[in-house]
């Protein structure tokens, strides 16, 4: 418990965190819900219920997107950027079991991409109502949010956990930082590729579905296609998949970064 709130105290007590970043979004959702006051006007003298509840939805997809990007940027850090200046060796002297480190990283960066969220979607909503002076649907605020929450707290698990694996081995920030932006933007489309070239296993298979380079990728179609109608049993298999794949790289982190040279923090 006490690596999990000193892993808490990191996020709180960093500039970036509490100022920068969240001041960045509220700048972008300002212009977003500013800029859809005209466009509804224009486009619609009298707009329904169903009107105000895209333009919300479209508004927590760019909270979602941008989340999205900040954990995959804390979670390439949380491990490499210690060891590359080495105040991780402060922390291994401690009578703490290495694996209990690396799950106490995984845990606090889970719990604040949510909390995060959810805070996103409430400015989302107080924004839309000095702006456009009507509330979304309750039903489809609380399905749009309890969906992109939920596909946050997988990608942030997912990614932290490859993130792990990737610093368990290197002590070079920017490789982590890179390998995850690439496989975030690119793994889907890299999977395509080889498929195409060399596997040929069909597109509607779950083999090529579930793929460690895809499943993220379908993840999102299917989270797409949640918001919009009842979600299918496909996307908790995805979901499962993806958390199995953090298990795995989890455990590849952990055993790799017990046998890892304590000097190699230096």
């Amino acid at each position: 418990m006490k690596l999990l709130i000193n892993e808490w105290r990191k996020y709180l007590f960093n500039v970036r965190s509490v100022i920068i970043i969240p001041l960045i979004l509220l700048i972008i959702l300002i212009i977003y819900f500013s800029t859809m006051h005209f466009v509804v006007a224009a486009i619609k003298p009298s707009p329904s219920a169903e009107d105000y509840s895209k333009v919300f939805l479209f508004g927590i997809t760019i909270c979602y997107n941008f989340v999205n990007f900040i954990t995959i940027i804390y979670a390439s850090n949380i491990l490499s950027s210690e060891i590359s200046r080495g105040t991780i060796k402060f922390i291994l002297t401690r009578p703490y079991q290495r694996y209990k480190i690396l799950l106490a990283k995984i845990g606090a960066i889970t719990l604040l991409m949510p909390i995060f969220m959810i805070i996103a979607v409430i400015i989302s909503l107080l924004l839309q109502l000095l702006t456009i002076h009507h509330m979304p649907e309750l039903g489809a605020t609380i399905k749009y949010t309890g969906i992109y929450i939920l596909y946050i707290l997988a990608v942030t698990v997912f990614f932290t956990a490859f993130a792990l694996m990737l610093s368990s081995m290197t002590s070079s920030p920017a490789f982590v930082t890179g390998c995850s932006i690439v496989y975030y933007f690119c793994a889907s489309k890299l999977w395509a590729t080889i498929n195409f070239l060399y596997f040929h296993l069909p597109t509607d298979g779950w083999l090529y579905k579930l793929c460690p380079l895809n499943v993220n990728g379908y993840l999102i179609d299917l989270m797409t296609d949640a918001a919009k109608n009842p979600v299918q049993n496909e996307f908790y298999i995805a979901l499962l998949a993806n958390i199995t794949y953090a298990c795995i790289f989890v455990l590849t982190a952990v055993l790799i970064f017990r046998r890892r040279d304590i000097s190699l923090a230096n």
